[in-house]
């Protein structure tokens, strides 16, 4: 009987750190929360030799007629890189979805590497721990596509909940956190995930490093602040709300003194209207320089700043916390 297998993982935002998760920074620390929003994959054996990948998202198709004739041709690669590295034979149709917008800066490629990896393995069956495939995942950005890729995003896709990471670049330490109860509603009730538009952050990328790597003083500052706020705020989860708020505010603040084209005008008036409307606290998700922004919500204001930033023209994304990691099941 043919195989069918379906697998998901969750996606990232409020990132915490991030930018310290990389090459060039090595140690670092990320304190990030997965999310509801969901990367699938469907593998359906063909009994055939050849495989077809079918994006419902992107609404495209590529045909692979043997693993030996597998090349990067910028169609689908993440799924052609997935199958070459596990050394994937047999024939298979994949479809793949991601509930993320693409380019929201949510870790949306590493989100679906991991399901990729976990429902290949699971297909062929390899028995995989989350820590592997976070690995793997990262790899198959980094080594077989040569992205540029830090490491949170696999492992957070991997282990999904809220995580606590400390990075000696490749490997990470991950910490999950527990949150009280009354905190996840109180969360759930004030965050609010805004899609402000896909993004392009190779310049961005290419300039940080640079600075870095050259020992420029703000740069490095802004780092040891970003790799702080990680650590202050596994301590204000379960603290006063204000506390999360005044930290997201701390990490973004240091984020876009890295780069200019960290912030947009779209940035700058979404950011504008959260703070006029009482909000506690705000952060480009990702890199920064567009996709996505977390906003923290004044308490019993959440309804009022949501129907502001629907009529200025911004899209409300579902934000509910997922404590649950990649999961692959026969069907």
């Amino acid at each position: 009987m043919l195989k069918k297998i379906i697998s998901r993982a969750p996606v990232r935002i409020c990132d915490i750190g991030g930018w310290t998760d990389t090459w060039f920074y090595r140690n670092g620390a990320v304190f990030n929360f997965c999310i509801n929003l969901y990367s699938y994959v469907y593998i359906i054996e063909n009994g055939k030799k050849a495989i077809r990948i079918i994006s419902d998202n992107l609404d495209v198709q590529t045909f692979i007629k043997s693993h030996e004739s597998i090349e990067y041709d910028g169609k689908l690669d993440l799924i052609k890189a997935g199958i070459k590295m596990l050394n994937i034979h047999k024939g298979l149709d994949i479809y793949v979805k991601t509930e993320a917008p693409p380019g929201s800066g949510m870790g949306t490629s590493a989100s679906l590497a991991v399901a990729l990896l976990s429902g290949l393995a699971k297909s062929d069956n390899l028995e995989i721990q989350p820590k592997e495939i976070a690995q793997l995942a990262h790899q198959l950005e980094v080594k077989e596509l040569h992205l540029e890729s830090g490491v949170q995003d696999q492992y957070a896709a991997a282990y999904g909940g809220t995580n606590y990471m400390e990075i000696c670049y490749p490997s990470v330490n991950i910490e999950p956190i527990e949150i009280d109860k009354s905190r996840i509603l109180e969360l759930e009730k004030q965050l609010i995930l805004i899609y402000i538009g896909p993004r392009s952050s190779s310049e961005m990328h290419k300039a940080v490093i640079e600075n870095y790597e050259k020992g420029d003083p703000f740069t490095i500052d802004s780092f040891r602040i970003m790799k702080n706020c990680a650590k202050k705020m596994k301590k204000a989860i379960n603290s006063n709300i204000e506390a999360i708020g005044d930290v997201m505010n701390e990490n973004w603040d240091a984020q876009k003194n890295l780069h200019p084209l960290m912030t947009n005008s779209l940035i700058k008036k979404a950011e504008s209207i959260a703070f006029e409307n009482k909000a506690l606290g705000f952060k480009c998700n990702g890199a920064g320089g567009g996709g996505s922004a977390t906003i923290l919500s004044k308490i019993d204001n959440e309804h009022k700043l949501r129907k502001k930033l629907i009529e200025n023209g911004f899209t409300i994304l579902p934000c509910k916390l997922c404590f649950e990691g990649v999961r692959s099941y026969n069907i």
